[in-house]
């Protein structure tokens, strides 16, 4: 079957998806740093007209998602070492240059974050200006699908946006949105009205994959779902922790000033400060007029109690032991939520992650490899050697360590070498892990050449004993004196 002939089935898992694409949407506008809206959005539907206005101007956007996604996403903070295996020298070579033309630990990292925001992420080599790049594409304009009957957790479609055009039908201008779709042997782009659209592909208006396989790293955390579902509390908790906050500001708003009352009393000329005057009448005679005021109350420290639990219940949900930080009050509240974040215990997660993303190194390898071979036969980018057939990049992921300063790396780094643990140099590169080898023996041939210099040269002892003083120089020595 070709593959215009999926477009009815592609539209309709468009469709079914458009939730999802709907949804990760917010969590990357609000990870990017526009929650207020969202927050607005939530107060604007609990609220009266009345209360949003007197709320608005007061909403909290605190952004946890931020933190906790960044949080989250750390196996690429200590870059992973690569190496090859089974490969010649031209294939180190090769390495190095896609390292530094993917900005593999960077773009990587961008992966990661969107793995832990989405449960998901889409990776894509291409070419620019001669140039091998790697991009990874946002959640919410990417779908896989698969038509796998023996295995449909394999993607054997990737659909992308491929943007919006505006056109007429007579007089009215309408919109539709365009899509491209990979399978291994072809490409193509349609349109959300079914049409091939062959006026967009190019040169490659036959539709061919010349890479033979899809041309993406698809990474995804559910194991039962090709489209994993996203948590249904991660937009819900991220809006609701300053929406919340925001209704204490509302309470505290009018904290700040009593309310004013009078009983049968002749106000007229009065005026009224700040706000809010109650007129009340008794309907019985001979009462006696009375002013006074009403001081309204919150239990702020209840609601910040509140907060707290619900968002330790939550992050422990999600498999993170939030740090220890005691009873949050009005004092210490923005210190105690970031001290719960940056105290947090993701070890256990970044094992599962760290599992994930060994697997997706080594398809992205697999696959520049692949891509390579095709960019260097077509010219896209400059002649250079092709990598070795049973050549293999292998991908190691740092240990999670404790924090330590440099110092405390340095004593353990020279009880270690003292002990015979370990030799100088391995201490030296653990030190500067960014260091080349002959960068690490320029080091030590640099230490070596101060510690020489440095060194105080003892004037050996003379053989012949010093003249010892006779009694008749001393006695002559003391006359000469007086």
């Amino acid at each position: 079957m070709a593959l215009k002939d999926d477009i009815p089935a592609l539209l309709e898992h468009i469709r079914h998806n458009a939730k999802y694409w709907t949804d990760n949407h917010a969590l990357i506008d609000i990870y990017e740093g526009n929650l207020k809206p969202y927050v607005e959005e939530s107060l604007r539907a609990q609220l009266s007209a009345q209360a949003y206005e007197q709320t608005k101007g007061r909403v909290s956007p605190i952004n946890v998602l931020q933190r906790i996604v960044d949080k989250l996403s750390k196996i690429y903070q200590e870059d992973p070492t690569r190496r090859v295996e089974d490969g010649a020298t031209q294939d180190d070579e090769l390495l190095d240059f896609y390292e530094k033309c993917y900005r593999i630990n960077t773009t990587m990292n961008c992966s990661n974050e969107f793995f832990n925001m989405s449960k998901a992420s889409l990776l894509e080599p291409y070419v620019h200006k001669g140039k091998p790049k790697l991009r990874v594409i946002p959640n919410d304009r990417f779908l896989p699908w698969s038509n796998d009957e023996v295995d449909p957790q394999n993607p054997t479609h990737i659909i992308v946006s491929h943007g919006k055009e505006t056109y007429f039908e007579g007089a009215e201008k309408r919109t539709r949105k365009l899509f491209r779709v990979y399978t291994d042997e072809e490409f193509l782009i349609f349109d959300s009205d079914g049409n091939v659209r062959l006026d967009k592909m190019g040169e490659n208006t036959d539709g061919i994959n010349p890479y033979g396989r899809i041309p993406f790293v698809y990474v995804n955390r559910s194991k039962n779902l090709l489209v994993p579902k996203l948590d249904t509390d991660m937009l819900a908790m991220t809006v609701l922790i300053p929406v919340t906050i925001s209704d204490l500001n509302f309470a505290v708003k009018f904290l700040c000033f009593s309310i004013v009352y009078t009983i049968d009393a002749d106000v007229e000329g009065m005026k009224k400060s700040p706000n809010a005057v109650w007129h009340l009448k008794t309907d019985e005679d001979g009462v006696k007029p009375e002013i006074g005021s009403l001081d309204p109350s919150v239990d702020s420290d209840k609601v910040l109690a509140l907060i707290q639990a619900e968002f330790s219940l939550w992050l422990n949900t999600k498999g993170i032991k939030p740090g220890s930080i005691g009873k949050l009050t009005t004092d210490n509240f923005a210190s105690g939520i970031s001290k719960m974040i940056d105290e947090m215990d993701t070890s256990e997660d970044r094992k599962k992650q760290v599992s994930f993303y060994a697997d997706a190194e080594e398809d992205l390898w697999s696959l520049t490899k692949t891509m390579h071979d095709y960019w260097v036969r077509t010219q896209q980018i400059d002649p250079m050697p092709l990598f070795s057939v049973d050549s293999k990049i292998i991908t190691d992921f740092q240990e999670q360590l404790p924090t330590l300063t440099r110092g405390d790396i340095v004593e353990d780094l020279e009880a270690e070498v003292n002990a015979g643990f370990t030799s100088r140099r391995r201490a030296i590169k653990k030190l500067n892990p960014k260091m080349t080898e002959d960068e690490i023996d320029e080091l030590i041939a640099e230490i070596d050449e101060e510690k020489s210099a440095n060194v105080v040269v003892a004037v050996p002892p003379t053989d012949e004993p010093e003249a010892e003083e006779t009694e008749d120089e001393s006695d002559s020595e003391e006359e000469d004196d007086e």
